[in-house]
């Protein structure tokens, strides 16, 4: 029997929340209200109609009738409800309103910070550092290093890993308490692990036992200790082991493929002007002519009743990098000068991420995100572009959870800006589905994108593409080898743009690479006209992934899960139209 003691590092918390606590109306039973509205109608009947089991359709209306909105009414056909005078008032509401209660409770939790799982107070054994026990070699303990500058990531997992069947968290009270760093003890028997949640994440699980087979081999030599890079392991998985997120369907048309730099300024200008209640941007950089450009519509939005955010990921860091901090500085006083203060709103710190995003409402209750390779707040929109605009609620929401989570500068800080997006995000992505054509889509975060050019390699049949604004020493294991083995092996057509080299990669360097992968059957060419700044990975003619990621120059990491975030959509024709597209543009 091998037993191996896994340990590794959580920031754990206690807050104040306030909890909305009561049940929440359900869609089927909003459907089921709506069904009666129409006429009485007997559980038989709406069973029938609905394909539900009879039991669901009687407590469903047990809690309707409960309410005063629904009664029993004794027909030919038998006892059949019928809608009341109140639930009439309520049932064209978008959502049924609920009975709820607020308060303030206070609640404990831990976040482990390489795959964002987040566990309630008393489910880890929790140590601190001078506490962790000593390994030996009958019995060796490994230690899980997490990355020097933890993210917390999405609070909302935070808010659902807490909440109760009946709870709703809809907010934080503001405190100076910091996330402090406590180390979880779990044990490995013969594979079982022990002592986590049952709920914990499958990549979770993954790490731990990857962590316990690395004791086992040090132990063989006689070692009690060892210690393992999380983030290391993880990237080392094979994309058997973690599996992609699944694919869902969205609300797509051709239109939402948004290409070239004017595009992309109608674009921007559409969802600034068409915004009622908030607009949200996060560019990775900041130029001071293109603040001052945006500056007089965003006091327009705000003039209209909009709340405005603006985010940026430009690195801090060293005086040569701080540009976007300067102007983010300025577009705030000039705000506040302006009397906007409370309205438009510019985050002072960098969130680190290279993503390009905009959210908001619309005027007609919905919300629309673009996403993709656009600096919004720092583009003269001349390049060649390419985004996706997203309209789908769940698609919607889950990015702004995640710049909830970008939101929070340092580690642990949970400000105010970063608990309302996490809040809204959850709201959003409640809302009312959108209609039109659905296709499968995906969104795609941090190291996430190099297992999606591993999917490509395997499924591309005929075709293979990659748009990059930069290209480096990562093209080769990230993007160009992946695309090689599929040229070999199924003897498809692979072909890649770049803007400019990058890095240790010389003009002289890049030439030789382009003719070390052409006598292979890849083609890499360098775009000038119009400058390429896309990030597109395309394959067959129904797959696109639109990104901030370079992907012919980085190489995503799994401690950085929101530093790159796109999506990948398939769709009759989309990688096709796209491509003959951006072929049919002056391109030199």
């Amino acid at each position: 029997m091998s037993t191996v003691q896994v340990v590794f590092q959580v920031l754990k918390g206690t807050r104040r929340f306030i909890i909305e606590k009561g049940r929440r109306w359900s869609v089927i039973e909003h459907l089921l209200l709506d069904a009666v509205s129409r006429g009485p109608a007997t559980a038989a009947e709406l069973a029938v109609a609905s394909r539900l089991p009879r039991r669901v359709i009687i407590e469903a209306f047990i809690r309707l009738m409960r309410a005063g909105w629904v009664e029993v009414l004794v027909t030919s056909r038998g006892a059949a409800f019928q809608i009341t005078s109140v639930g009439a008032s309520r049932v064209h509401q978008d959502q049924l309103p609920a009975a709820t209660v607020t308060e303030p409770r206070w609640r404990s939790f831990a976040i482990e910070p390489i795959t964002g799982s987040v566990f309630r107070g008393r489910e880890l054994e929790l140590a601190h550092r001078n506490r962790i026990p000593s390994g030996t070699p009958e019995q060796p303990i490994v230690h899980i290093n997490a990355a020097s500058e933890p993210s917390v990531g999405d609070l909302s997992e935070v808010f659902s890993a807490i909440e109760a069947e009946d709870e709703l968290i809809i907010g934080v009270d503001r405190g100076a308490e910091k996330l402090v760093d406590r180390y979880a003890i779990v044990t490995v028997r013969d594979g079982v692990i022990e002592g986590l949640p049952g709920r914990a994440s499958p990549v979770l699980r993954l790490l731990i036992g990857k962590a316990a087979e690395a004791a086992e081999n040090e132990a063989t030599k006689g070692t009690a200790k060892a210690i393992v890079d999380g983030a290391s392991v993880l990237a080392s998985a094979s994309s058997q082991e973690i599996d992609l997120p699944q694919l869902q369907d969205a609300t797509f048309d051709a239109a939402d493929v948004v290409i070239d730099g004017p595009e992309h300024a109608r674009a921007f200008e559409r969802m600034v002007t068409g915004a009622t209640e908030r607009l949200i941007i996060h560019s990775t950089f900041l130029s001071e002519e293109r603040a001052q450009a945006i500056f007089p519509q965003l006091i327009k939005a705000a003039e209209r009743g909009v709340k405005v955010d603006i985010l940026w990921g430009q690195d801090d860091i060293g005086t040569a990098t701080r540009s976007s901090q300067i102007v983010a500085a300025k577009l705030q006083a000039q705000a506040t000068n302006a009397g906007w203060e409370g309205s438009i709103r510019v985050h002072p710190f960098s969130t680190n991420s290279h993503a390009k995003l905009v959210v908001a409402d619309t005027s007609k209750g919905g919300w629309n995100a673009l996403i993709g390779s656009c600096n919004w707040l720092a583009s003269d929109f001349t390049s060649f572009e390419a985004s996706m605009r997203l309209r789908d609620p769940i698609l919607v929401g889950s990015l702004i959870r995640k710049l909830g989570g970008l939101a929070q500068g340092r580690p642990g800080v949970w400000n105010d800006l970063a608990v309302e997006l996490s809040v809204l995000g959850r709201r959003v992505m409640e809302g009312p589905s959108v209609g039109g054509r659905k296709v499968p889509t995906r969104l795609i975060y941090g190291s996430e994108h190099a297992r999606l050019v591993l999917e490509a390699r395997d499924r591309a049949r005929e075709r293979l593409f990659v748009l990059s604004h930069r290209i480096g020493l990562a093209a080769h294991p990230v993007a160009l080898l992946p695309a090689l083995a599929a040229v070999e092996e199924n003897g498809i057509a692979a072909s890649f743009y770049y803007g400019r080299t990058t890095g240790p990669l010389s003009g002289a360097a890049s030439a030789d690479l382009i003719r070390e992968f052409a006598n292979k059957g890849l083609s890499i060419r360098p775009i000038h006209r119009p400058r390429l700044h896309a990030k597109v990975l395309g394959w067959d003619g129904n797959a696109l992934a639109i990104s901030s990621l370079n992907w012919l120059s980085a190489d995503p990491s799994e401690a950085a899960p929101y530093r790159e975030i796109g999506v990948l959509v398939d769709a009759p024709k989309i990688a096709e139209n796209f491509l003959m597209r951006f072929e049919n543009t002056q391109i030199a």
